[in-house]
């Protein structure tokens, strides 16, 4: 579609600038505009139009290219480009006013200034339109300057209400949002104040925990001290009944004994065995909790201590349906740790496989894992298992499982929780795996090249060593090599 030309004025005196802006107020009216558009555009074309006059005349063509645009082409008489007038700001003024502004020049080298303004709900101008417009326009052009003057009058009332009502507004906006502001800073100084006090309760808190836990602290090194005192001083008399016990028994044909003196002796024996095996559990465990147990850390050969193991254990099983079944190590043969806490811990495992295991396989093994960078030694029954409940409680203190074997097993609860903090002094750890009716794996993971140990229990927080003589070692021989469950 070619551009529709609505109307032209000619520019040759100031009355042809009122013309021009009364022609552009009633073309931008026709097409559309409405409100401060109008003033926009007319405003703009006054400006112009002044310089132009100002420069030797000219012509106004107003035209749509588009129905949503105004076009409005001034081509001034001179040649090159279009001098400014004294007293106007001229393309200047007319740039702030409408969207588009350019200069240039015609074939005939006259200076051509197009201003184009936007149209945000354009009429459409058919022709019967365009012939009322262009009546309107040729009536109206020729009206006096003064009656121009009362319009731009008009039109600048109109523009300070419209200024006015916008700073009533403005001012609205600014009271709401000085009104919000207040409310923000109130609940900002609401919020810093519950956070102050929210801040002081958890540094209260944080006080009573660090409090609570030297108190714990305290009351675990007076356990620890107390185990470690109570069993060095009940060895001694205990180590004294069971040597009168075996006098007692070994009369050598002297006044024999009649079978319920002997019966009687022998359960005195049998029981302070019972009391000497419950205190040196305590002292193992006292030794492990103040961290008083040094490991000494060497090479073994798993193989070795694998033989060593089953030459210990068979002689514990009594059932002819139990096995023992030791898988000698092959991927794996040597680790850098302590051999005799190892051992122990290993014992204590296969003699409590023993104990729970009616029937079915007894298996001792060792593979590498993490890429050979551990070892994980498993010891797998085929006995009456652990429910999901009590796994997680074998490895605490004293804490045995109910259940029919486990009431005719001696055992006092503390072989499973020494062996865990045994491994994890070695830097390793040990767990169970179990279903019950259908057996148990205890697996112990300890590291192959043997980092340094630490004093940690199972939680993982080190245990400081207890002030005293200096670590015990944990060789024992008055010991007897006693073993306990911790089921």
């Amino acid at each position: 579609m070619g551009v529709q030309e609505v109307y032209a004025i000619e520019l040759g005196s100031e009355v042809d600038v009122f013309a021009a802006r009364q022609g552009g107020r009633e073309v931008a009216a026709a097409v559309g505009m409405d409100g401060q558009d109008l003033v926009r555009v007319a405003t703009a074309l006054s400006e112009v139009s002044r310089d132009v006059v100002a420069s030797g005349g000219g012509r106004v063509v107003f035209s749509l290219p588009s129905p949503g645009l105004l076009r409005v082409v001034v081509t001034c008489n001179a040649v090159d480009r279009l001098p400014p007038s004294e007293d106007s700001a001229g393309l200047a003024a007319a740039g702030r006013l409408v969207d588009g502004v350019t200069e240039s020049t015609d074939a005939a080298g006259h200076a051509v200034v197009t201003l184009e303004k936007r149209i945000t709900s354009p009429v459409l101008l058919d022709d019967v339109r365009g012939s009322d417009l262009r009546r309107r326009l040729a009536a109206s052009v020729h009206r006096s300057p003064l009656d121009e003057l009362r319009t731009q009058n008009a039109e600048l009332l109109a523009a300070l209400d419209e200024a006015q009502a916008r700073k009533q507004e403005l001012l609205r906006v600014n009271a709401e949002l000085e009104e919000t502001n207040h409310g923000v800073l109130a609940l900002y100084n609401e919020l810093s104040t519950e956070l102050e006090d929210t801040n002081r309760g958890v540094v209260a808190l944080y006080a009573e925990i660090d409090q609570k836990n030297a108190l714990l602290r305290e009351a675990s090194e007076s356990k620890t001290r107390f185990l470690r005192n109570i069993s060095h001083e009940l060895r001694t008399p205990v180590n004294s009944v069971l040597g009168l016990a075996r006098l007692l028994l070994d009369r050598n044909g002297v006044d024999p004994l009649t079978d319920e003196q002997r019966h009687q002796i022998e359960f005195i024996n049998s029981s302070g065995e019972d009391l000497l095996r419950l205190v040196n559990e305590l002292l193992d465990l006292a030794k492990a909790e103040s961290g008083r147990i040094e490991p000494v850390i060497d090479d073994v050969d798993l193989a070795t201590l694998f033989r060593e193991l089953e030459g210990t254990t068979r002689p514990l099983i009594t059932r002819d349906d139990v096995r023992l079944v030791v898988d000698e190590p092959t991927e794996v043969t040597r680790l850098r740790t302590d051999g005799t806490l190892l051992r122990h811990v290993l014992r204590n495992l296969l003699s409590n496989a023993v104990k729970f295991t009616e029937h079915g396989a007894i298996t001792l093994a060792a593979t590498p894992v993490e890429d050979g960078r551990v070892v994980r030694v498993s010891v797998r029954d085929e006995g009456i298992g652990i429910s999901p409940e009590d796994q997680a409680k074998v490895f605490e203190e004293f804490y045995q499982v109910r259940g029919r074997l486990q009431t005719s097993a001696k055992g006092t609860g503390l072989g499973l929780a020494f062996a865990r903090r045994v491994a994890v002094i070695l830097g390793g750890d040990l767990r169970v795996q179990s279903t019950p009716g259908k057996g148990s794996t205890f697996l112990v993971e300890l590291p192959v090249d043997g980092r340094p140990p630490s004093a940690a229990d199972e939680t993982g927080s080190a245990t400081t060593t207890e002030p005293g003589p200096g670590p015990a070692h944990h060789h024992d021989p008055s010991r007897g090599g006693q073993e306990n469950d911790g089921r």
